[in-house]
């Protein structure tokens, strides 16, 4: 009996021994594994692994929730003879689209490397990525999150991000430009598998500098990326106070049920998204052209127009956000010089008041007139340069294109008025002109509607007659 107690207890430490030492080999091999190359990454993944709890999701709020006219009143035409008083527009000036001489690609790859090969409205490229990053996301919980962490941030993935950052600079991409190019690149490396590309977005944006954080609830995956703008019609959560939108950048969708994320921030990853536009963005030309008409005063005009659908393409699921952002972005170099150059002998010698009636007309009487809805099924303001790709457009659309017309051919301020359910824009005249107007900073904005048909400058709609607009500020005109 006694030998038999020494037997088991021998046999018992012996088992102890052995499974301590495994444990002790296993831990090795897991410290290993979750060798990050710096200690934040480190850091973030067990953070990942524990802090996550449930938001309710809130619909996106709309812009306008009245509906718009389905037709647009009628004026009489008339020309007041006031319109040949006062003074003249100065020549205008016409800069020609220059060829791009950068070529395509911005960057050497290299050839030691994986190649992704992404094509970018119609531009082809080129990027080096650690293209197998291999996640069972057929579960989706924190557990897999933080194991897609854990691989993306010990591939090869700073060959990318400088190339990125590259080629932002390079094409004039925006913030939003640049998550679309993210996104053609997550959406190879995931192979169309959305759960892959929007994990892939989340960790790259992070590693940009934006701050972003990914969501999950059943068996999908949302992408939440807070914004300096609003943006209207897109579900949201709200997090430390700050808006962060489920954005695909495809088919927006809504969303109706909570969602799990985490409250907190990965290091220096504190930028918001700014969806204003400065520069028409550089891609691929796929130039078109076509004639606009119109008719001023008894003469009949023709404006040959060459615009880019790609650039328009740019713009299709582009978030609906604040007016003022359509306003103030610029059109592309193609149309304006095309436009610049057909106008060029039309508003010669005319007089302030006469070149912006004839621009008025121009907008009123050449494109044709539908809702959104009608359209799309859905709101969507367009910029400037969609107003020529697209055959029907409705009031903030016209209002768009023609206070960038007045800014930039005539050089006067303008100002978009809102109005319930109708956008128009206001106008400040160097003259002291008659008819309907606002007041704005001391200043006197005569009131031009590009959808009130046939109306001539200082005429409102009869509805909006007696309404107080809001104010559309925008930046004002350098000579």
């Amino acid at each position: 009996m006694k030998n038999a107690i020494i037997i088991l207890s021998f046999l018992f430490a012996t088992a102890i021994y052995a499974q301590t030492d495994f444990e002790v080999w296993q831990r090795s091999q897991n410290e290993e594994f979750i060798n990050f190359k710096n200690k934040e990454d480190k850091a973030f993944y067990d953070f990942l692994q524990k802090n996550w709890r449930d938001f309710s999701a809130e619909k996106g709020e709309k812009l306008d929730t009245k509906p718009k006219p389905i037709k647009m009143p009628v004026a009489e035409v008339s020309e007041p003879e006031e319109m040949k008083q006062g003074k003249k527009i100065a020549p205008l000036k016409i800069e020609m689209e220059e060829a791009e001489k950068e070529e395509n690609v911005f960057f050497a790859v290299d050839n030691d490397l994986p190649i992704i090969e992404i094509d970018y409205f119609g531009l082809p490229m080129d990027y080096n990525y650690q293209s197998d990053i291999e996640v069972d996301l057929s579960l989706i919980n924190e557990k897999t999150i933080a194991n897609f962490w854990l691989k993306a941030s010990n591939s090869d993935y700073e060959k990318l991000l400088e190339q990125l950052q590259i080629q932002k600079k390079k094409m004039a991409l925006n913030d939003w430009g640049y998550c679309l190019l993210v996104d053609k690149i997550g959406n190879k490396i995931g192979n169309g598998d959305h759960k892959k590309n929007q994990l892939f977005n989340w960790f790259i944006l992070l590693k940009s500098g934006y701050d972003c954080k990914i969501g999950f609830n059943e068996d999908s995956v949302y992408l939440l990326l807070p914004s300096e703008n609003k943006m209207y019609g897109i579900s949201y959560v709200v997090i430390d106070e700050q808006r962060y939108y489920a954005v695909s950048f495809a088919k927006q969708k809504q969303l109706k049920i909570a969602l799990n994320t985490y409250e907190g921030s990965y290091p220096d990853a504190d930028d918001l998204i700014d969806l204003s536009i400065d520069r028409t963005p550089k891609i691929n030309c796929s130039i078109v052209e076509k004639e606009l008409k119109f008719s001023y005063h008894g003469n009949d005009y023709k404006i040959p127009v060459k615009y880019d659908t790609n650039a328009a393409e740019f713009f299709r699921n582009y978030p609906q956000t604040d007016l003022d952002i359509y306003f103030q972005a610029p059109l592309s170099n193609l149309a304006m010089s095309s436009l610049s150059e057909g106008f060029a002998p039309i508003l010669q010698e005319k007089t302030e008041a006469e070149a912006a009636n004839i621009l008025l007309r121009f907008v009123q009487t050449a494109f044709e007139y539908k809702t959104d809805d009608e359209q799309f099924g859905r709101e969507k303001s367009f910029f400037s340069d969609e107003v020529l790709l697209y055959p029907y457009c409705d009031c903030e659309d016209r209002s768009i294109l023609y206070s960038y017309l007045i800014r930039n051919l005539l050089k006067l301020n303008v100002i978009g008025l809102d109005y319930p359910c109708h956008i128009s824009t206001g106008v400040n005249f160097n003259s002291d002109l008659s008819g309907d107007f606002v007041m704005y900073k001391n200043s006197k904005y005569l009131i031009c509607d590009p959808t009130y048909i046939n109306a001539n400058m200082g005429m409102s709609m009869p509805k909006y007659k007696e309404m107080k607009p809001k104010i559309i500020e925008l930046s004002k005109t350098t000579e």
